[in-house]
């Protein structure tokens, strides 16, 4: 025997929108994948997300449309459509195929999440009819209905994550009736390891059998001193921007080397056994690995740079507790800058890099 002896329900929930929002699709698609790993198997169901291009096949007897419709739309638990700069191609009953699709979906009484998303600046040759049309729908729907608006692609993971959670509460948790009646468990417990492990509980009315061993979580009390909850959250979001800044990985990938590497520099198991005053270090270390990280950008990408200094530097000088007034002419007297400077965006680059430099060693005492 192999696997596992207990099944779970399929929630289908179709990721819709034009071509422009494939990235938007793909961080749904990977929030998906997160919740099903964190959560599908405790809540008795999976989310299995799908899209036209991948799960539809072409049927003579209907349109590309009313293939769609049937194979997708009337089955979908939820539906999510996505916009930015296009509305899509007009269908012979909607302003396009998402449109219909949403139509339809609300008829049916599914669960939608409309997104609309405010990037600028918009993709290169952007069309303007197109930009009109989505514009004149956007209103129409909100007027109507509620909808969602992003202005980055972190912001729009965050929400959708959120979002995604808290739809999927709305499910019943484990919708089947095999959890109605089911007797306590009582002292049978027998774990063997080993491949093709099983697990009995209880009276021995559920078995679960695994290719691999169960694994153990090792629980690390927290010492006295310990980073507070808000401290440990602070640092999470300096390991996403890491993470976010990183090319070549996937974000999950690279979210899991940077806490790695956080780790090891400063020799602890966890995360959650920092102390409190090791704080001050790993921002020191985060910005470290910021700059280093976008070291490259000063040529290749310089208002990338400028703007990662700047925002660096007003970082470091609000944790210090410094103000423009006061800090600018000491930092232009302690450099020798000519000019006193009274706003770092009219710094040339060797000026704006040697007080990020000064800054950054200031944060540091």
């Amino acid at each position: 025997m192999s696997g596992v002896t207990s099944s779970v329900e399929l929630i289908k929930l179709t990721l819709c929108g034009p071509t422009d929002v494939v990235k938007e699709m793909a961080l749904a698609a990977e929030t998906i994948n997160d919740w099903n790993c964190q959560h599908g198997e405790q809540r008795g169901f999976w989310v299995k997300h799908q899209h036209w291009s991948t799960d539809s096949y072409p049927d003579a007897q209907e349109t590309g449309q009313g293939a769609i419709n049937k194979q997708l739309i009337d089955s979908t638990d939820i539906l999510v459509a996505i916009f930015w700069s296009r509305i899509g191609t007009p269908t012979a009953t909607a302003e396009s195929g998402t449109v219909e699709e949403i139509q339809r979906a609300i008829a049916g009484g599914k669960k939608v999440m409309v997104y609309f998303s405010d990037l600028e600046p918009l993709p290169a040759g952007a069309s303007i009819e197109q930009v009109k049309r989505l514009s004149a729908f956007r209103e129409q729907l909100r007027t109507h209905r509620s909808c969602w608006t992003f202005q980055s692609r972190s912001r729009f993971r965050d929400d959708y994550t959120n979002h995604l959670a808290l739809v999927l509460n709305d499910f019943p948790l484990g919708r089947k009736d095999r959890t109605r009646g089911k007797p306590a468990e009582t002292a049978l417990r027998q774990s063997v390891r080993g491949t093709g492990n099983i697990q009995i509980a209880g009276d021995g009315n559920e078995v679960h059998q695994y290719k691999r061993p169960p694994i153990i979580k090792t629980v690390l009390e927290r010492r006295p001193g310990s980073i507070t909850a808000s401290e440990e959250h602070q640092i999470g979001e300096w390991i996403k921007e890491l993470a976010e800044g990183t090319m070549g990985k996937s974000r999950n990938e690279a979210f899991g080397e940077w806490g790695a590497r956080l780790l090891k520099r400063f020799k602890v198991p966890k995360r959650e056994a920092l102390l409190s005053t090791d704080l001050p270090d790993v921002e020191v270390w985060y910005r470290q690995q910021k700059a280093i990280q976008t070291s490259g950008y000063k040529t290749k990408a310089p208002d990338q740079w400028r703007a990662s200094r700047i925002k660096a530097i007003k970082s470091a000088m609000q944790s210090m507790g410094k103000s423009n007034e006061t800090y600018y002419p000491e930092l232009s007297d302690r450099l020798n800058i000519k000019k006193p400077f009274t706003s770092l965006t009219r710094l040339t680059k060797t000026d704006l890099e040697r007080v990020y430099q000064m800054v950054l060693r200031d944060a540091r005492r």
